[in-house]
């Protein structure tokens, strides 16, 4: 009697949700095996099924060695195993009263995660990028330390040229005024008006540079807020009239410590030679934005300079080094008679 094995082997059955419709996916492939010793199932069709049509009605009895524990009963002429783990089996099974097994030897090959070395391998990859995601963290975590050193080095540098230097005048001032006071005393006033002016200088530098400093002041519109009130208050002194239009969203311009202390200290002393030197009626404050970039554009019509022969002063100096420090664009037009205008763009 010949028999005839059909195996079916069920490739995929899948039930999911998309945009709240269910949709079934279901793939099914028979086959009829040529060679009726052995069975090769591929990792991801590991549900089998077969029918003994030739037998119909008679009692199966079977076991899957390796996977069953027992010898199973089945009043129908066919089996089925699903979700089969890869490996090697030995299928017995007789039909009727017959004591005599048949025997079919099945293979499941191994899906990818059966393997032994894949979860260890996963594992291997999850410790990487762990490993990797801490280092960068870290390397940020440090480069950052490093910036604001770097920062804190460079004020301390400024601290210590500026605030040295007018301690420094004030140190010889006040030799100068202990020897007029006891040979010239009737003409100290200069000397006592200049250790005034150096001391102010200096105490205005520390609290300018406090202010940048405090994170309470990060936002722009306290950047600008403290430039008018300034301007206001020393070209008032003047008899200087301080015009001032603003015309951006202070959320929109950003600035880091560094660049918010540069930027101030250059417009500040802009203002400041506005009320030394200019001899101005009028001077303007107008702040933009013409695309990413925010302009500050200081003028007055006072009597100007020779910017030729000011480019080595002190003032210019200090306004392209702060500029260069903060990758701001500076620049400063002046004519004698025509006024002076500064264009800081950050």
């Amino acid at each position: 009697m010949k028999i005839r094995f059909i195996f079916t082997i069920v490739v995929c059955f899948v039930a999911f949700q998309s945009f709240s419709q269910e949709i079934q996916v279901e793939a099914i492939r028979t086959f009829v095996s040529e060679n009726k010793d052995s069975i090769y199932i591929q990792g991801l069709d590991n549900n089998l099924i077969i029918n003994f049509s030739e037998h119909t009605g008679e009692k199966l009895s079977y076991q899957l060695v390796g996977f069953d524990t027992k010898l199973i009963q089945n009043p129908f002429p066919s089996l089925r195993y699903t979700n089969l783990p890869g490996g090697k089996y030995l299928l017995k099974y007789h039909f009727g009263s017959s004591n005599e097994f048949k025997e079919i030897k099945i293979s499941v090959m191994e899906a990818v995660w059966q393997k032994w070395w894949f979860w260890p391998m996963i594992l291997a990859y999850i410790f990487i990028i762990l490993g990797v995601g801490s280092y960068l963290f870290f390397l940020y975590n440090f480069r950052q330390k490093l910036k604001i050193q770097e920062i804190r080095n460079r004020i301390s540098a400024d601290l210590h040229d500026e605030v040295g230097s007018n301690l420094s005048s004030i140190a010889i001032f006040s030799q100068v005024l202990k020897k007029q006071v006891l040979t010239n005393p009737g003409n100290v006033d200069e000397v006592i008006n200049k250790i005034i002016a150096n001391s102010k200088e200096s105490v205005t530098l520390m609290q300018d540079t406090v202010w940048a400093l405090n994170p309470q002041n990060d936002s722009t519109d306290k950047l600008i807020g403290r430039l008018i009130n300034f301007g206001t208050a020393i070209l008032g002194e003047k008899k200087i009239a301080f015009n001032h239009e603003v015309e951006i969203d202070a959320l929109k311009l950003k600035l880091d410590m560094e660049s918010r202390k540069n930027c101030y200290l250059i417009l500040k002393e802009g203002i400041n030679n506005i009320a030394k030197h200019s001899d101005a009626i009028n001077a303007d404050l107008h702040i933009f934005q013409k695309g990413d970039r925010t302009y500050f554009i200081l003028k007055d019509d006072g009597k100007g300079f020779d910017t030729t022969l000011a480019t080595e002063g002190n003032g210019l100096r200090n306004y392209r080094e702060r500029a260069e420090e903060s990758e701001f664009d500076i620049t400063i037009v002046s004519k004698k008679g025509e006024g002076t205008v500064l264009e800081l763009v950050c």
